[in-house]
């Protein structure tokens, strides 16, 4: 069964791509996308998905009160972020307190973003994992092949 993700980013033109790469990929199927937290929240409950990938800044709702909000309502739920932003400690805290499993900057979408959901989906099925500070702080640009707690 395919990996199921939802793609929340209020840039249109990184939604149109994300799908359009994950399109490629045999084994992730983007079930639905949203432009804006709220209705990315209100999608990711009512479609359930394995993976949410979503950006960190957006208006209104950013990426940590949508993850919050998904996570407390569906706590199995893989939340990938995706971001311009540079990681330092603060962000990473802040992530960490939201919920987000990992992070991966948009510059390293085009070659990591299929491996890094199948290894978030993977940790999952196997370890009901959730990470440390540690690995969040850690640069998660280049996939490890299996997260160990």
């Amino acid at each position: 069964m395919p990996i199921r993700v939802v793609v929340i980013d209020d840039d249109a033109d990184f939604v149109w791509l994300t799908r359009l790469s994950l399109q490629l990929e045999h084994d992730i199927t983007v079930i639905g996308e949203a432009q804006e937290g709220e209705t990315g929240v209100a999608l990711a409950l009512r479609e359930q998905p394995d993976i949410v990938v979503v950006d960190l800044m957006m208006p209104r709702i950013d990426g940590f009160e949508a993850a919050q909000r998904i996570k407390r309502s569906r706590p199995t739920v893989k939340v990938l972020t995706v971001t311009a932003l540079s990681l330092d400690d603060t962000i990473g805290q802040k992530m960490y307190r939201s919920g987000i499993d990992a992070f991966l900057s948009k510059l390293d979408v085009a070659t990591a973003l299929a491996p890094m959901i199948r290894s978030l989906h993977e940790a999952g099925i196997e370890r009901g994992y959730r990470p440390s500070d540690n690995d969040l702080t850690r640069s998660c640009a280049r996939p490890r092949g299996r997260v160990e707690p």
